[in-house]
């Protein structure tokens, strides 16, 4: 089974506070601003009851989880995760030149790539220069040096970017108070980038203290100013929460610097979670509160041209033990976030779980007999959930759409031929 064995207790120290954009005069925008407040609320509180030293994103958990593994091929992260090639026939198509199918491709999954349909992507992103706080230099680049995707991806016309990745309120407010650091930061992506003739770059910034605010947007400035001095065509992407906890994300300020953003618009429930629920709620319902629609209109209020907005979504679930099978039920422990082939190589295709659908969040989930009169609900996303989610954003004008992360579904081809059928120019 190819889905990770040790459970993972972490805690990131994050503040729960938002500062929402101020109402206009308009008395109608004030009521409405209210309405958007109100909900603002209610999604931190669905991001799945979490407390604030209890969250941690799929990012910040993939570091945590194969950071400490110095691993120098492709073919070491393909033996411990079990990866190998296996063909699928894509559709043929490429992306349609009025969206950005974006994806990252995460280091741990090795050699996966080798099955990508890369003529359906507009970019994608590697997945990370691993910051070291105290010097700006990276703790690991894994593969970046050596790794076949990136001449894979040019050839089909795909755009290349590079994650740079810093987790936590100790090890940002370190950087950011490092003058020094960021501009050894700047310099070293500025070679890799000329190093593999890549496009940019994707700031994963995430557990940024309110007081170090300032300092992240003149570190954004600064990187997308240096990098753009260096090549005019430099692309400065930045990862958006799926709610900004801190109020770090200065929009105003930073827009003009940042050619797209991408959102990490997952992780609404998931290992911290008191109740189970989807991965990825759609729009506001009273079991599961706000999710995908909140998020990016709160972007949206914040400044964030929708244009500019890639909405990222999972190719994983989330797996809890329950006492019962409603939807919603309090959850007893935490199982794990299964990938979607393991979700259909051991639940679908083997067990024959039957697969149950609710409208409103837009998600699939299946409710499996334990033993012991208890029950595993498991939340994820299927070529059902993800038609719904990816027509509200072509119909939203949203610039695109992202993945985490690509080669979770190693070895079929239903999103891949979602993604030709939805954004395909063909």
């Amino acid at each position: 089974m190819r889905q990770l064995k040790n459970k993972i207790q972490t805690f990131l120290s994050l503040a729960l506070l938002t500062v929402l954009v101020a109402s206009c005069s308009n008395p109608k925008n004030k009521a409405t601003q209210a309405s958007n407040d109100i909900k603002s609320v209610e999604l931190k509180d669905s991001i799945g009851s979490a407390s604030s030293n209890q969250f941690i994103s799929q990012h910040y958990l993939h570091e945590k989880t194969y950071g400490r593994y110095n691993f120098t091929t492709e073919q070491q992260w393909d033996s411990l995760n079990n990866i190998s090639y296996k063909p699928i026939v894509h559709k043929k198509g490429k992306v349609h030149p009025d969206y950005r199918t974006f994806g990252w491709h995460v280091y741990s999954n090795g050699s996966s790539y080798k099955s990508y349909n890369f003529s359906l992507l507009w970019g994608i992103s590697y997945f990370s220069y691993t910051v070291e706080p105290e010097t700006g230099n990276y703790k690991s680049i894994h593969q970046w040096k050596t790794t076949p995707l990136i001449d894979s991806a040019k050839v089909n016309g795909c755009k290349v970017f590079l994650t740079v990745s810093n987790f936590g309120v100790e090890n940002n407010a370190v950087f950011l108070k490092n003058s020094k650091a960021q501009t050894t930061l700047i310099d070293k992506v500025a070679e890799l980038l000329a190093l593999k003739n890549a496009n940019g770059i994707n700031i994963d910034f995430e557990g940024v203290a309110k007081e170090d605010r300032n300092r992240f947007t003149q570190f954004i400035i600064q990187v997308s100013k240096k990098l753009k001095e260096k090549n005019p065509n430099y692309m400065v992407s930045i990862c958006l929460y799926a709610i900004d906890w801190n109020d770090v994300f200065d929009i105003q300020a930073i827009n003009p610097y940042i050619d797209f953003y991408t959102l990490m618009g997952y992780d609404y429930y998931g290992s911290f979670s008191k109740t189970t629920g989807p991965v990825t709620p759609f729009k506001y319902s009273k079991t599961f509160g706000n999710g995908l629609e909140t998020s990016v209109n709160y972007y949206k209020n914040k400044g964030v041209p929708l244009n500019k907005l890639i909405a990222g979504l999972p190719y994983y679930g989330a797996e809890w033990y329950t006492k019962n099978s409603e939807m919603g039920a309090k959850v007893t422990k935490f199982k794990s976030h299964p990938r979607y082939n393991t979700i259909r190589d051991i639940y679908i295709d083997s067990l024959q779980i039957p697969i149950k659908f609710d409208s409103k969040s837009a998600s699939s989930y299946m409710v499996i007999k334990d033993h012991n009169d208890e029950y595993r609900q498991l939340f994820f996303e299927d070529v059902q959930s993800l038609s719904m989610k990816y027509d509200w954003i072509k119909s939203n004008k949203i610039g695109g759409v992202g993945i985490w992360a690509l080669g979770y579904d190693n070895g079929y081809s239903q999103l891949w031929d979602l993604l030709s059928e939805k954004f395909s120019k063909e």
